[in-house]
C-alpha cells in the first residue's frame, strides 16, 4: 500500500486553526500536523487541543516569514522582532553565511521549544523555505542533531483541476511549483547520498507532496484528483498531502474553512479508502 500522511500546517497560528485540526483529526482524515513555535495560539493548543487527540503525528512548522520571532534576529525582522522578508528574500540571499546562522539560530529556538513541550517527529516549514537548498542542508543537520527523522518535501505531480486552473492564483502557484520540484530534487539527492554513508537511514522524505499546485484551493475536488495519480506508485512509498484548515470562527479564511470541511467529509474518506491508501503519519511509519 502506499502511504498517505494527511498534514495539516500552522497548529498553533489561529485558535479557528487549532479546533479546525482537532475536529480534523478526530472525525476526519487528517493525521499528523505541523506546529508554529511562534503561533499565538501555541499554548492553547499544546496544553488543550493536542492532549484531547493523542494519536496525531507532530512536527515542526519551522517559521521566519510570519508574526514575532523567538531570537530577534536582526537581518529579517523589525524593531519589535517581527518577521518582514519574504520567501524571495531568503532565495535570493541564501549564500549569505550571516543570514544562515541568525535562521540557524532561530530555527534551534523553535525546535528546543517545541521539544521542551512534546516529542517531534518530523520537519517542515512555513511557506516552504526550507526547500532553498542552502537552508535545507542547515535544517538537515539540525534534523540530525535533534534525531528528528522525516522532513518534508515538495515534488508534486501537475494535475488539472478544470474550475481552478483559471482562478488568479493558479499561476503562481504553476511556478512557485516548478520552483519547488526543482529544489526537491537537489534536496533529495543530498537526503540520498548521507544516507548512502550509512547502513541505516538517517534521514527519510516523502516520496511525492499534494498541496502546492492548489494552494489556497485544497477542497474535496484538488485532494481527490491530486492523489489519484498516485494510487498505484510502489508500495511503502510516502505521500504527504498538506491542507491549512480553519472553522467558521474565522470569517476572512473562507478557503480555509473548505479545507475544514472536506477534512472532516465522509466522502472524503471513502475515497482516499477507496484508493487503497494507507492513511497513517511519520510517527507510525517504521521505517
Amino acid at each position: 500500500m502506499v502511504n498517505l500522511v494527511f498534514n495539516s500546517d500552522d497548529f498553533g497560528l489561529s485558535l479557528e486553526s487549532n479546533l479546525a485540526i482537532m475536529e480534523g483529526h478526530t472525525n476526519g482524515v487528517i493525521t499528523s500536523t505541523c506546529i508554529l513555535a511562534n503561533g499565538e495560539f501555541y499554548n492553547q493548543g499544546i496544553k488543550e487541543v493536542l492532549p484531547e487527540i493523542p494519536k496525531i503525528g507532530r512536527g515542526v512548522h519551522l517559521n521566519i516569514i510570519e508574526g514575532k520571532s523567538l531570537t530577534n534576529p536582526s537581518i529579517f525582522t523589525n524593531s519589535d522582532g517581527f518577521f518582514n522578508k519574504g520567501y524571495l528574500y531568503f532565495l535570493y540571499n541564501s549564500n549569505n553565511k550571516k543570514l544562515i546562522s541568525q535562521i540557524e539560530t532561530e530555527f534551534r529556538a523553535q525546535i528546543e521549544k517545541i521539544l521542551s513541550d512534546i516529542e517531534i517527529d518530523h520537519i517542515n516549514s512555513h511557506v516552504h523555505t526550507h526547500s532553498i537548498p542552502n537552508i535545507f542542508n542547515m535544517v538537515l543537520k539540525l534534523a540530525l542533531e535533534y534525531k528528528i527523522k522525516f522532513i518534508r518535501t515538495q515534488y508534486e505531480k501537475p494535475y488539472i483541476v478544470l474550475k481552478k486552473v483559471f482562478s488568479t492564483k493558479y499561476p503562481v502557484n504553476l511556478i512557485k511549483l516548478g520552483l519547488l520540484n526543482t529544489f526537491s530534487t537537489v534536496n533529495k539527492k543530498t537526503v540520498d547520498s548521507l544516507n548512502s554513508k550509512s547502513s541505516a537511514k538517517k534521514i527519510i522524505t516523502n516520496d511525492y507532496l499534494v498541496g502546492v499546485n492548489y494552494t489556497g484551493y485544497m477542497d474535496e475536488s484538488s485532494i481527490l484528483s491530486g492523489l489519484l495519480p498516485l494510487k498505484n506508485i510502489n508500495d511503502g512509498k510516502i505521500v504527504e498531502l498538506i491542507i491549512h484548515p480553519k472553522s467558521l470562527g474565522d470569517r476572512n479564511s473562507k478557503t480555509n474553512y473548505k479545507e475544514f470541511v472536506a477534512s472532516i467529509n465522509p466522502k472524503v474518506k471513502n475515497e482516499i479508502l477507496k484508493m487503497n491508501f494507507n492513511l497513517t503519519n511519520y510517527k507510525e511509519l517504521n521505517i
